[in-house]
C-alpha cells in the first residue's frame, strides 16, 4: 500500500495519536478535544493531497529550498498556528507537534505494512517534504502573530505603567509648594527623583523591546537647537545631583531639526551614565556645530572602560562591572542612545583611557537623511 493510501486508510489512528500527544503539552491539556481534532484532520488531508499530485523535478527542487507554491498547506497551517497560540502553545512545541506527526506516521506504516515501507523511499520523501512545509509555513504565522501580541502587551505597559508614575509625580510636585519642613522636603525630592528614573526606565524597556521586534524608532521630527536641548537635560540631572559639578561649553550653530525630546532622552542617558560611571564629581559636556553636523560630547574622569568592553558597550543589557559602585539601571542606556543616534543618520564612538578619561562623542547631521 503507498503511503498516501495508507494515510487516508489510517488517518483516524494517526489523528488520535497526534492528538494524545498534543494533550502532553500543559499548554494543550486543557483544549476542546474539536479543536485538537478538526484542524490536524485538514493538515492530514492537506499533506495526503500534496504527496498524490504530480511534481516536477523543477518543483521539488523549489520545495525543497522552501519555495513551494502557497495553497490550501499554507491556509491550514495558519489556523493551526492561531489555534495554538490562543491555547498557549510556544513555538518549539508547534514544531514538536508535527515531528510526532511525522514519527507516528513512518512507525505506524512500519508495523502494518513492513514490505511497502521497505521499499517506499520515494514517498517518504514526498511525505517529509509536505510536512516540512507546513513547518514554513507555520513559523512566520507564528512570528507575526507573536510580534502582534507583544506590541499589543508594550502599548498595555507603556500605557499601565505611566499613568501611576505620573501620578506620583504629579502629587509629589504639590506636596512641595505646601511649605514643608526640611525633613519633608528631602523626602518629596526623593520621590521626585525616583519617579523620574522610573519614567525613563519605562521608556527605556519599551524602546528595547520595539528595537528587539525590528521596528524602526519613530521619530517626530522639527527644528530644534541641540545647545538647548542639552541645556535643559544638564539642568534637570544639576537639580537632582547636587554635589556634581556639570561643565556645560557650546560653540557655533547648532540648529537642525531632529527629535528633540529623544535627543533630549539621548543627553539625558549619556549624561547618567557619565555620573554613575565616573568619579562622580564632574562632568563636561560641550556641543558644537561645523557646516553640516553638531557635535555632542560627554566627558567624565573615572576607571576607563575595559577593553575587552569596549566592543559591546552598546549592546543592551551589557554593564561594565565596578565593585566600588552600587549600579542603577537595566543596562539599556547606551543601547538606548545608539538606536537615536542611528534613528537620526548620526554615528557614535567613546574613547576611555586612564588618564584621559572617558568621552562619549555623537555627531549628527541637520538633516536626517
Amino acid at each position: 500500500m503507498r503511503l498516501s493510501e495508507f494515510i487516508k486508510a489510517n488517518s483516524e489512528r494517526i489523528i488520535k495519536e497526534w492528538e494524545e500527544f498534543a494533550k502532553t503539552f500543559g499548554a494543550g491539556a486543557g483544549l476542546p478535544r474539536w479543536m485538537l481534532r478538526d484542524h490536524a484532520s485538514a493538515i492530514v488531508k492537506f499533506i495526503v493531497e500534496d504527496m498524490e499530485t504530480p511534481q516536477r523535478a523543477a518543483e521539488e527542487i523549489a520545495k525543497a529550498k522552501g519555495e513551494g507554491p502557497s495553497g490550501p498547506i499554507e491556509h491550514a497551517a495558519a489556523v493551526h498556528v492561531g489555534l495554538r497560540i490562543e491555547s498557549g502553545f510556544d513555538l518549539v512545541q508547534i514544531i514538536a507537534e508535527y515531528r510526532a506527526l511525522r514519527a507516528c506516521v513512518l512507525r505506524l506504516w512500519r508495523t502494518d505494512d513492513p514490505e511497502s515501507f521497505a521499499g517506499g523511499a520515494a514517498e517518504i520523501v514526498r511525505f517529509a517534504e509536505a510536512v516540512d512545509q507546513n513547518i514554513g509555513e507555520a513559523i512566520p504565522y507564528y512570528q507575526e502573530r507573536e510580534i502582534q501580541y507583544r506590541d499589543r502587551f508594550l502599548g498595555i505597559l507603556g500605557h499601565d505603567l505611566r499613568n501611576p508614575i505620573n501620578s506620583i509625580s504629579l502629587g509629589a510636585s504639590l506636596l512641595a509648594e505646601h511649605g514643608l519642613n526640611e525633613v519633608q522636603q528631602r523626602t518629596v525630592a526623593r520621590i521626585q527623583r525616583s519617579t523620574l528614573r522610573l519614567d525613563r526606565m519605562v521608556t527605556d524597556i519599551l524602546d528595547f523591546a520595539r528595537g528587539r521586534l525590528g521596528s524602526p524608532m519613530p521619530l517626530t521630527l522639527s527644528p530644534a537647537n541641540l545647545a538647548a536641548l542639552v541645556r535643559e537635560v544638564v539642568d534637570e540631572v544639576r537639580s537632582t545631583h547636587s554635589g556634581l559639578e556639570i561643565q556645560y561649553d557650546t560653540n557655533g550653530d547648532l540648529s537642525g531639526q531632529w527629535d528633540s525630546e529623544r535627543v533630549k532622552q539621548m543627553a539625558s542617558n549619556l549624561l547618567m551614565n557619565a555620573v554613575q560611571h565616573g568619579t562622580g564629581n564632574k562632568v563636561i559636556v560641550t556641543t558644537n556645530g561645523d557646516q553640516d553636523f553638531v557635535l555632542l560630547e560627554v566627558h567624565n574622569e573615572g576607571p576607563p572602560i575595559a577593553k575587552e568592553m569596549i566592543g559591546t558597550i552598546f549592546d543592551p543589557l551589557v554593564r561594565a562591572e565596578n565593585p566600588d559602585r552600587n549600579m542603577i539601571g537595566l543596562g539599556l542606556g547606551l543601547f538606548i542612545v545608539k538606536e537615536i543616534v542611528s534613528a537620526h543618520s548620526g554615528t557614535i564612538s567613546v574613547n576611555s583611557a586612564q588618564d584621559a578619561g572617558t568621552t562619549f562623542s555623537v555627531r549628527l547631521p541637520r538633516r536626517v537623511s
